[in-house]
């Protein structure tokens, strides 16, 4: 077992100290927004030693990450594996270089992933029951749109409100919230059609490609494929790229599911990139390849602090704000 240290990310929508408190760190002024582990080359780990991760492991599918939302993070969606190799090629046949703000497709692979609360966590994910959106939207004065929505569904609005950018105002506290932070940006009137999810700590949402999706606040911990593939269509002052976004959305009405890990520990997730476990102490288990083990406080308030658990018939011990690289088991 060797210890990881993480890359840190800091973008405007991070918190100040939602991380710093998770890793027993102190506040650097900074918003810290995410902490990667893995070996993505857009942040990749080291070890103890300062050698880096890739070196033991060499490339992992997979990469965890802490998560602090202070404000609400871009409209986005993730492309499937097909459309990231096609987007990756496509932009290497044109010299885009890789580190250009305006490339979206930065390696060939799909980015499923799984978002698991570490504090009361919200976000806004899939496209609602299109009568129950029609019907909210009438209710906050918004009859314009909720008559789109009615008339050409939701890829043909969603093309219509971030191409057209119509000046509407709905008496909404979602488009309200949105609208304070992105003045005139159309994604808050995209959020007015998204389902609305909370996730109590412990609790996770897991997200597949082509829906449609943006965090607004809280703390977790994110696992996905190792991949940095994001198609954003508003709220961020990052690039944009709507063609894009539109062509690869789902527009199908999907609520995502709350989801809670089984009697052992294992979260339902529809994916064969990675698996997630809950460990719980007094935790036993045997590691069947490359595995990451990372140590939170139940509910991150409280400084970092330190578990074990049985490993291979071994005891290990963790301490918080790391993460843990597990060889394969010598057991028969």
């Amino acid at each position: 077992m060797r210890s990881i240290r993480g890359s840190l990310k800091t973008y405007a929508w991070g918190s100040p100290d939602a991380i710093p408190r998770l890793v027993g760190a102190d506040p650097d002024g900074r918003p810290w927004a995410e902490v990667w582990f893995g070996t993505h080359p857009g942040g990749p780990s080291t070890i103890d030693d300062g050698r880096s991760l890739a070196d033991l492991t060499g490339p992992l599918p997979f990469l965890a990450k802490f998560l602090a939302a202070a404000s609400p993070l871009s409209l986005q969606v993730h492309p499937s594996e097909t459309q990231a190799h096609d987007g990756y090629a496509a932009a290497e046949a044109a010299g885009v270089a890789i580190d250009d703000p305006e490339r979206v497709y930065r390696d060939p692979s799909a980015k499923p992933e799984v978002m698991i609360a570490v504090t009361p966590f919200r976000g806004l994910c899939g496209f609602r029951p299109l009568d129950d959106s029609v019907g909210e939207l009438r209710a906050c004065g918004a009859e314009a749109l909720a008559e789109r929505v009615e008339d050409h569904g939701y890829a043909e609005t969603l093309a219509w409100l971030l191409t057209e950018r119509p000046s509407l105002r709905p008496d909404h506290p979602t488009f309200a919230a949105l609208d304070a932070v992105y003045p005139g940006d159309p994604g808050a009137l995209v959020a007015m059609l998204l389902n609305d999810v909370f996730l109590e700590p412990g609790e996770a949402v897991f997200l597949a490609a082509g829906q449609l999706h943006m965090y607004l606040d809280g703390l977790g911990v994110e696992v996905m494929g190792a991949s940095d593939n994001v198609v954003r269509g508003g709220l961020t002052p990052k690039h944009v790229d709507v063609p894009e976004l539109v062509r690869i959305i789902d527009p199908r009405p999907v609520r995502p599911s709350v989801l809670v890990p089984d009697h052992d520990g294992w979260y339902p997730i529809d994916t064969p990139v990675f698996a997630v476990q809950q460990l719980r102490e007094p935790s036993r288990w045997n590691a069947v390849g490359n595995e990451l083990v990372v140590f939170v406080e139940a509910a991150g308030e409280h400084p970092a602090g330190s578990a074990s658990v049985v490993l291979d018939g071994e005891r290990a011990d963790f301490a918080g704000g790391l993460a843990y690289r597990i060889t394969r088991s010598h057991a028969s």
